[in-house]
């Protein structure tokens, strides 16, 4: 390999440190308790179910069904991680099946 890959490996590899330690201080100095802690801790349900609703608006009765049975999953086992498990299992071995 020549100087130049290895300079820009190794460049994307401190970036990449870089971004991992500044994320690790800045999350140090979010708020432990109050509306902003509460808001940071709903954040990553409330971006997967805007993309979930994104998708679901945008798609056919196939996602629309998919989103039901995902839901129904949820909220017979409250397992949110199982229910995207199946959801993203099912919607695949629709779309292979060519529905």
């Amino acid at each position: 390999m020549t100087n130049e890959i290895w300079i820009t490996v190794l460049g994307l590899g401190f970036i990449s440190f870089l971004i991992r330690i500044s994320g690790f201080i800045l999350a140090s100095h979010l708020p432990k308790h109050g509306a902003w802690a509460r808001g940071l801790e709903a954040l990553p349900g409330c971006l997967i179910v805007s993309l979930v609703t994104l998708m679901m608006i945008y798609g056919s009765a196939l996602e629309w069904i998919t989103g039901i049975i995902v839901l129904v999953i949820s909220a017979l086992t409250h397992r949110p991680n199982l229910a995207m498990f199946c959801g993203i299992a099912l919607i695949a071995a629709l779309r292979q099946l060519g529905l």
